[in-house]
């Protein structure tokens, strides 16, 4: 297992584990371990920046899930995003075939399908047309093209994994999907957009994962997706299981794009990741609505995307990422205060209080 400390990585390690499988998951020696330890499973260290040190990790494995790559629309150049997401995959497979290994389950993303202009669900057999791809939603249509002609090519059996908007925790760090709660949630006005996405609990997404290992054909893809549903569903969704109000304003793709971009210089100046981009606010007002039809024939069976929401947000507002400012303003429904994972702490040893 490969980004086995990210946010969709953590929960395949679990889901692998639960289903009895044994686990194996690479790290750096710098990764952030926190959410592996409470796994119990055994780890490896190697590094896609170096590709000798993977396959002695994969030695003895006969499945290799790659779920390491950047995600990310701020700082970081197309040629790096190229070099993680796209060499690092072909780095993955020829380290996989030559360790013996039969089959590698590839985390892409639902965007190789396209999106839609109107309210249209694809599936597995869209593609991008021409609509404004920012330079990761480019990569990861690279990263597919090679893990599948480079598999053929090595004889491995390739699968790949196309999650949609993936929400949930927990995770050390802010993806850009959770981010997009924490966005919502601090803007004063409570702005929506037009357009839609599909929404999809991590947890599913994992299942999905050892779904398509045991299941999935050689040289396909699958959608692994929840509901679909508008910005505007999304948002009102949010306010009400967060106990506040909105949204209040509807933000056009003019104001969206001028709103990143001075986001953007207050970022260089502040020398802090700014709350959105310009690249994500291009993508405003399309549909990345999906059908998971093709997984759905496995067995796959996500939770709708209102419960979705209520696991991530159980998470997201106890979590780190969300400022107490916000978090004091906000008086989370039942449904998300029930949500929220219980982790036992050790009890402080003089006092039989907790640590």
């Amino acid at each position: 297992m490969t980004g086995a400390t990210g946010l969709v990585g953590t929960q395949v390690v679990r889901a692998l584990r639960d289903a009895g499988h044994e686990v194996r998951a690479l790290v750096r020696r710098s990764s952030d371990l926190r959410q592996l330890r409470a796994l119990d499973v055994p780890v490896a260290h190697a590094d896609l920046r170096d590709p000798t040190t993977l396959r002695p990790a994969f030695e003895g494995c006969d499945t290799v899930f790659h779920c390491a790559a950047v995600y990310a629309y701020w700082d970081i150049t197309r040629e790096e995003l190229l070099r993680s997401n796209v060499e690092g995959t072909g780095e993955v497979l020829r380290a996989a075939a030559a360790a013996g290994a039969r089959r590698v389950v590839v985390t892409s993303s639902s965007i190789t399908c396209g999106s839609s202009g109107g309210p249209v669900s694809r599936d597995e057999d869209g593609m991008s047309g021409e609509e404004y791809l920012p330079d990761y939603f480019v990569t990861k249509l690279e990263q597919e093209r090679t893990a599948f002609a480079l598999g053929a090519e090595l004889g491995l059996e390739v699968v790949a994994a196309c999650p949609t908007i993936v929400v949930g925790g927990p995770d050390w760090r802010l993806v850009p999907s959770n981010a997009l709660l924490i966005r919502y949630l601090a803007d004063p006005l409570r702005t929506t957009y037009s357009g839609g996405c599909n929404i999809v609990s991590v947890r599913d997404v994992a299942d999905g994962h050892v779904l398509l290992a045991e299941r999935g054909t050689a040289g396909e893809r699958y959608l692994l997706g929840g509901e679909n549903w508008a910005w505007r569903t999304i948002h009102q969704t949010v306010s009400e299981l967060c106990g506040t109000h909105g949204p209040w304003a509807t933000a056009s793709h003019t104001a969206a794009y001028l709103a990143a971009t001075w986001g953007e210089i207050r970022a260089v100046l502040s020398a802090r990741p700014p709350s959105t981009t310009r690249a994500e606010a291009r993508t405003m007002g399309r549909y990345y609505w999906y059908r998971h039809g093709k997984a759905a024939a496995l067995g796959y069976t996500p939770r709708p995307a209102r419960q979705a929401l209520v696991e991530a947000l159980g998470w997201l507002v106890t979590s780190p990422h969300l400022p107490d400012r916000i978090r004091s303003g906000l008086r989370p429904h039942p449904e998300v205060t029930g949500a929220r994972e219980l982790v036992p702490r050790p009890l402080d040893a003089e006092s039989g209080a907790p640590g």
